[in-house]
C-alpha cells in the first residue's frame, strides 16, 4: 500500500468512525426523548388515577401489613395497632390494624389503588410504547428538518447565483435588461461597451458567443472592430457593402496605411511610441529609432 493510499485508507476509515459515532450519538438523544416522554405520559397519567393522600395511606397500609405478618407471630391480632397522623382529621391517631385496613380498602383510597394497580397492569405499558414511538418519531423528523437547515448557508454578503431564465426576468422586470443577449440571457443595460471577458477551455462556446454577437451588432447598427487571426469571422460575416476590411493579403482591403492618418510631426511621434514603448531599465535603440 502506497502513501496515497495509505492516506485514502486512514481519511475513509475516520470518517466512518466519526459517522457511526454521531449515529450512535442521535439514536441515544432520540431514545431518551422517546423515554422521557413516556414517563412524563405515565406520571401525569397516574395523577389522574390517584392522589397523593392515597399514596400517603398506601404506604401506612404497606407498614400495616408488614407489622402483621410479623407481629402474629409474638401478639394476638386483636391486640396489633398503628399510629399514624390522619390527614381528615389533622391529627394524630391509634387504631386496630384491621380496623385500619378495612377502612382503608372500603373507603377511597383503595378504591383509588385498585383503580391505579389495573392502569398498571392492563394499560400503562402500551400507552407507555405509543408515547415512546410517537416521541422518536417527532424527534427524528426534529433532528432531520434541523439538519437540512444547517446544510443550507446563509448568505452573509455577495451576490446570489441564481438561474439564467430567472436572472433574465429579474433585468427586465427591473428594466435593465439590454438589447444584446447570449443564449437569451440580455447584459446589464448601457453596460454593453464595457469590457466583457470570454474565457474558457476549447469546445466550451466562446466563438459560438461571439458568432451570436456579431449578428445582434449588425441588426443594432453598431460599429464593431474585429480583429479576425483566423479568418472565419470575415467569411461568415464580412458584407463589402458596408465593411471595411484591412488586409494587406487581401484583394478587397483598403487602401490604408497607419501613416495615412499623420498630418503633423507630433502624430508621426505618437504612432511610433504605440508601436515601441520607451522602457528606461531596457536597451531603449528600437524605442529613439522607431
Amino acid at each position: 500500500m502506497n502513501f496515497q493510499n495509505q492516506g485514502n485508507f486512514t481519511r475513509g476509515s475516520q470518517l466512518f468512525a466519526h459517522k457511526l459515532r454521531m449515529f450512535g450519538q442521535g439514536s441515544t438523544n432520540v431514545f431518551i426523548i422517546g423515554l422521557g416522554l413516556s414517563i412524563f405520559w405515565i406520571i401525569c397519567r397516574l395523577y389522574q388515577k390517584v392522589f397523593l393522600s392515597s399514596l400517603y395511606y398506601f404506604v401506612i397500609e404497606r407498614y400495616v401489613q408488614l407489622k402483621l405478618a410479623i407481629g402474629e407471630h409474638f401478639y394476638d391480632i386483636d391486640q396489633i395497632g398503628i399510629k399514624f397522623y390522619s390527614l381528615r382529621f389533622k391529627k394524630w391517631m391509634h387504631l386496630n390494624a384491621q380496623d385500619f385496613l378495612h377502612e382503608f380498602y372500603t373507603g377511597q383510597h383503595g378504591f383509588k389503588i385498585q383503580q391505579l394497580w389495573e392502569f398498571l397492569i392492563n394499560s400503562a405499558l402500551l400507552e407507555g410504547l405509543i408515547v415512546f414511538a410517537i416521541g422518536v418519531i417527532i424527534s427524528i423528523v426534529f433532528f432531520t428538518a434541523q439538519g437540512k437547515n444547517t446544510i443550507i448557508k446563509a448568505k452573509i454578503r455577495g451576490a446570489d447565483f441564481v438561474r439564467s431564465r430567472n436572472l433574465a426576468k429579474m433585468l427586465k422586470s427591473a428594466k435593465k435588461a439590454s438589447k444584446i443577449c447570449f443564449g437569451g440571457l440580455p447584459l446589464v443595460k448601457n453596460s454593453e461597451r464595457l469590457h466583457i471577458l470570454i474565457t474558457g477551455t476549447t469546445g466550451t462556446g466562446k466563438t459560438n458567443m461571439l458568432n451570436e454577437l456579431l449578428p445582434q451588432i449588425r441588426l443594432h447598427k453598431d460599429r464593431a472592430i474585429i480583429v479576425d487571426t483566423t479568418g472565419a469571422f470575415t467569411d461568415r460575416f464580412f458584407d463589402p457593402k458596408c465593411d471595411k476590411l484591412l488586409n494587406p493579403f487581401e484583394k478587397n482591403s483598403e487602401q490604408w496605411l497607419p501613416w495615412n492618418d499623420c498630418f503633423e510631426a507630433a502624430d508621426f511621434h505618437d504612432i511610433a511610441s504605440s508601436f515601441s514603448n520607451y522602457t528606461p531599465k531596457l536597451d531603449d535603440f528600437f524605442a529613439k529609432n522607431a
